[in-house]
This record gives C-alpha cells, structure tokens and sequence, in this order.
C-alpha cells in the first residue's frame, strides 16, 4: 500500500517532525512511503522512504494544479493532510481510488474548518488531541469519521535518569505573546525577588526590541539566549535542566512538552485547559498555577527544582511510554486498515481542472506593522486576555 504525507515545509513547527515519524514508522511497518513537501526542503534530506518536494512558493495559486499532476503521476493509496492550506482546495478533486484523511493539528477554525467544508470527500479526519476534537467534532454530520491520535516522537538516548542537574529552566517560545514570552519576563523577576539563583535558557527568534526587555531583566547574565536552533541542541539542553516553562495560552497538543518530558524536564503551566493537561497529571508529570498569578508561578518552578528527584522519573516514563513514535503509528496503522474497506467515494469535482488556492485574507495583516506589534504586547502582557482570544489566531 502506498501513504503520502502532504506537509507545507519542514520548518512547520511540530508538524513535519510528526510527519516524519508517521513516515518512518510507516516504512519500517512495509508501506511504500512518501513525505511531500511544499517547498524545497532546508534540513530533511534522505531515509529509507521517499521524501519528495513539489517545489514551490507558499501561497503558489498553481499548487493544486501541481499536485493533481503530481498524484496522477505517482498514484497512491491514502494520502494525509497535514495543515497546509495550499493542498487542501485538491479535496473534492481527487479520483476516487484515494482515501484521503485530513489531520487538525491545532484548535484555531482556520486548521479545522476546511475539514467540516470537506467531510463528505474524506474518508477520515484525525485530531492530534482531545483539545483539538472538542472544537469541532459537534459541528461534524457523521462524527465516527473523527479520530484522536496523539502526536509521537522518537527521542534520543538518555542515558542517566538521575543525572544531577542544577536548577535551570528552558523556555521555547522566543518572543511569541501567545507562547507566554512577556510571563516569563514577570515570571524571572518574581523568581529574583524570592532569591532564584538557577538559569535559564530561552530558545525561539527574537526581535532585537524584545531581547531588550530580556538585557533589562535582574540578573540577566543567568539568561543564555540561544535563538532557532536545532532539535539536537534543545534535547541537549534540556537533558542538563530541571523545569520546561509551559506558559502558552494555547496549546493544541504539546510536542515541545513531550520532548522536553523525555530528556527529564518537569512542566510548569498556567492551569487552563490545553493540550498540556491531556500529558501531564499535576503534582506528578507536571505542576499548574492559576492562569496570572506570577506569585503562585514562581513557587512552583522552586517547587518543581526543590522536589526534582520525586517528579523527575515519573515525567520521563510518561513521556517515552505514552508519547513515543511507535505507539503514535499505532493508532495510524488502526485507521488506515478500518478505511481500507470502505466503499470509494465519488468526488463530487472529480475530472475537473482544479481551481487555483487563494490565500485567505488576515484581517490582523492588514494593519500597519507598528499597530500589529502594540497589539501584540497589550495581548501579550495580558495572560487572561491571550487566553480568552486564543482561538482568533490565523484570522
């Protein structure tokens, strides 16, 4: 049987990563395997299944043009949807030899609502969370087509479990509002004021004005700011390091909490409901605050450093047995043999030249870059606010 994973890049967050391990674990099972990219690939090079790139610009008006050629061309069994808007107008297009099945990777209606549009022509639809399915599998006409598969990773050795570690934090959010970048600068000032001496590390791109507000901060110099990076590094980073800073005020499924898990990283979070609570069990993989109250934050970071030894084997065996690859691939191999025996579905613009993809229009775009950032940081300073609005991203 022949499986295509449709990924816009490999710098799509934690979606190629996903995509790659459904691809590895698909070859290894005997399925001839394809990962096809939008654009040209910048880090994924060769395994042992095809990894494959259309070759084009984001926003290409001719890529489902271009991908229907491509399909005709390289015929396959089931094909996987993976949140990129320019594949997702081929849908209704597709002959009815291919089962197609549309994977929702976060909780905003712009990553789920092509799905509802779409739901006669797809075979299934996979939520990568219960976060994720509660909003919208009530809007769907036939709700057994919706499964939840939490997303897998493949972790690298670790080889002591009960490494001694200095008090060190890693952020991973770099500037994002929505990610908790302006808590953790409350955050580090709070945990100054009760005597923290550890460190932090904070990954993501930055803006040289927000790596200001990061020089201005008490004891910046225990601040190591390491920008993009590699996976590799994180994992290293976070294998040396007692608490993973989990401040997002949505969070659809949690591949930076698991990774993080897995090299030994007890979670920190605000208490709201995301992916982030579907991973962790408080008190015991993982410790919450009330959403805001930077007081209670900081005891729980201490906590977290002071009680390290009791959380830390716990957080690794939840990560690495609940969340790895292999038991991921499950639940795919489960979904593509129960849709292997349904009847074709008879497109209902199939044989048709496919229309050309039009960006949606983003209203928040459309303003000017000095407005877009005030709103940011009055959202982003704003834990409450950025919850609340959590949802409109993408619009």
């Amino acid at each position: 049987m022949r499986l295509c994973w449709l990924v816009p890049s490999d710098r799509s967050g934690g979606i190629s990563p996903v995509a790659l391990s459904c691809c590895r674990q698909a070859a290894k099972a005997g399925y001839e395997t394809t990962m096809l990219l939008l654009t040209t690939p910048t880090w994924i090079t060769s395994y042992d299944f095809k990894v494959l790139s259309l070759g084009l610009a984001s926003s290409a008006p001719e890529t489902p043009k271009v991908l229907l050629r491509w399909l005709e061309e390289h015929p396959q069994d089931v094909i996987f949807f993976n949140a990129c808007g320019e594949f997702d107008p081929i849908i209704p297009y597709l002959p009815p030899n291919i089962k197609c099945v549309y994977v929702v990777h976060d909780t905003a209606s712009p990553y789920w609502s092509k799905a509802l549009e779409e739901e006669d022509h797809l075979e299934a639809i996979v939520a990568v969370s219960q976060t994720v399915a509660s909003k919208f599998r009530h809007k769907l006409k036939q709700t057994q087509k919706l499964s939840v598969i939490y997303n897998g990773c493949t972790f690298p050795e670790l080889s002591e479990l009960n490494i001694t570690r200095q008090n060190e934090l890693i952020f991973l959010g770099g500037d994002n509002p929505t990610k908790g970048a302006f808590d953790v600068l409350k955050l580090w000032k709070q945990l100054f004021q009760i005597g923290f001496a550890g460190k932090l590390h904070w990954f993501g791109n930055l803006t040289p004005e927000f790596s200001n507000k990061i020089n201005q901060l008490p004891n910046s110099e225990r601040i190591y700011v390491h920008g993009y990076v590699q996976r590799d590094f994180i994992f290293s980073t976070a294998a040396s390091a007692k608490v993973l800073l989990m401040l997002s005020r949505v969070e659809p499924f949690g591949m930076a909490t698991i990774e993080a898990m897995s090299m030994g990283c007890v979670p920190v979070a605000w208490d709201v409901d995301t992916g982030t609570k579907e991973i962790t069990m408080p008190n015991k993989t993982g410790l919450f605050a009330p959403l805001g109250n930077t007081q209670a934050l900081a005891k729980q970071v201490v906590s977290a450093c002071e009680n390290y030894q009791t959380l830390s084997t716990a957080v690794i065996e939840r990560a690495r047995s609940d969340f790895n690859e292999a038991v991921m691939w499950k639940g795919y191999e489960s979904l593509i043999a129960h849709i292997s025996t349904f009847e074709p579905i008879q497109r209902s613009k199939k044989g048709q030249e496919p229309t050309a993809f039009q960006p949606p229009l983003r209203r928040f775009q459309l303003l000017p870059p000095e407005i877009r950032s005030a709103i940011r940081e009055f959202i982003g300073r704003s834990p409450a606010l950025g919850y609340w609005l959590r949802d409109m991203r993408g619009w």
